[in-house]
């Protein structure tokens, strides 16, 4: 081979081991950052909640001169399906389609905590948090402190409730019956379990939670009709069933006097423990929203034609009412924590009533609000993607 073929073949040569040094470098840089990512998705569940708190709080704005004056509003983003917020003892619960956040009441994130559940719903009692798939299986217990611990039911979850005591109530889907109740204790030990010949609607935790309230559902005549049943978790016979009543029951609450008041879409009652009705309340109007503390319950009614509101005051089981008609807007109704009055939520401020109807107290509010929370002294105020804080008053 001539000099001239040899230098050729020697760049030739050299220009190809470049282009397969170049080449394996490439393929090594390539690896070690599938390998990283591959650490970093591993890992997410510790790396994204930090990341989260920090962006959460550049998306806060803070008001006044120091982080004591509180960090409101706050935002909620990436909430697709919308956000819930409950009263998680003196803290503000918000959950969103991927995060349980923990704020208190300065508006300062306590803990950011990840889920995967779809339709993930939020239920609260006294310092405990329920945080359950609706549709599907997996359930948490929450505290403002930590997740108690997260199981698994074999069938799928239609609504679930939890009590001050920490005990996890769930009504199922089954293969055997129209549905289940289940019941866990704080701990996560399942302590109760009931095949039901009916499908309940909606259910409540007794008064010191031995048992509970559910109520099921039946057609007579075309008519649907609710049935009130009380059951002890320590005996699977009913300790007692009431009478149908003519409406599709919505809530059930505890009464001071140790009653029940049941939350209708046509009509309200208190009815005895025993399932006696005393007094009963039917709607001029359709319902809108209804609450109940202590001995008290408050309804907001809705006339489209008039364009009116109308606040219905219910003081006990007595029967007797208050009537108040809004030729305003009213948003949302609220019985205060004390039982003692009502909130009453309009476009630009809010009204507490006493128990007879008489305004004690105002506040202005922005029209962007549509709901409120009472933690002591302050009133939150949510709105699509913002809550914010009032003080409050009574």
């Amino acid at each position: 081979m001539s000099k001239q073929n040899q230098g050729a073949a020697d760049i030739y040569a050299a220009r190809r081991k470049k282009r397969i040094h170049r080449l394996l470098k490439r393929s090594i840089i390539f690896v070690v950052l599938a390998l990283v990512l591959l650490l970093l998705y591993q890992k997410r569940d510790l790396w994204l909640p930090q990341l989260d708190k920090i962006g959460t709080k550049h998306q806060t704005v803070i008001q006044g001169d120091s982080a004591a004056d509180g960090q409101f509003p706050l935002y909620v983003y990436g909430a697709k399906g919308g956000y819930q917020a409950e009263c998680l003892d003196q803290d503000l619960a918000v959950l969103s389609d991927t995060y349980l956040h923990i704020y208190n009441t300065a508006g300062k994130m306590e803990d950011a905590r990840q889920h995967t559940y779809g339709s993930a719903m939020l239920r609260t009692a006294g310092s405990y948090a329920l945080v359950y798939e609706a549709g599907g299986t997996r359930f948490r217990l929450e505290t403002a402190v930590s997740t108690r611990y997260e199981h698994a039911v074999s069938d799928s979850i239609i609504f679930g409730r939890v009590s001050e005591q920490g005990q996890v109530m769930l009504v199922t889907a089954s293969q055997t019956s129209a549905c289940k109740l289940i019941v866990f204790n704080e701990k996560g030990q399942q302590v109760y379990e009931r095949s039901c010949v009916q499908d309940l609607v909606c259910a409540a935790f007794n008064a010191d939670c031995s048992g509970c309230y559910a109520v099921s559902l039946k057609v007579s005549g075309g008519v649907m009709q609710s049935v009130v049943h009380a059951y002890s978790f320590s005996q699977k016979e009913d300790l007692w069933s009431s009478q149908p009543l003519d409406m599709l029951v919505i809530s059930v609450y505890n009464t001071k006097d140790g009653g029940l008041f049941i939350l209708g879409d046509t009509a309200s009652c208190w009815m005895r423990t025993g399932g006696a009705v005393q007094s009963t309340f039917v709607y001029p109007d359709p319902l809108e929203q209804g609450d109940c503390a202590g001995e008290r319950a408050v309804l907001l009614l809705r006339n489209d034609e008039k364009r009116t509101h109308t606040v219905v005051i219910l003081n006990g089981s007595s029967g007797d009412s208050v009537i108040k008609v809004y030729d305003t807007t009213v948003k949302c109704v609220r019985m205060l924590q004390d039982s003692r009055g009502v909130l009453v939520q309009q476009r630009t401020r809010t009204d507490t009533l006493n128990p007879q109807g008489a305004v004690t107290a105002s506040a202005a509010v922005s029209d962007s609000y549509d709901g409120c929370i009472q933690i002591g002294s302050y009133l939150f105020l949510t709105g699509y993607d913002r809550i914010d804080r009032a003080d409050f008053r009574s």
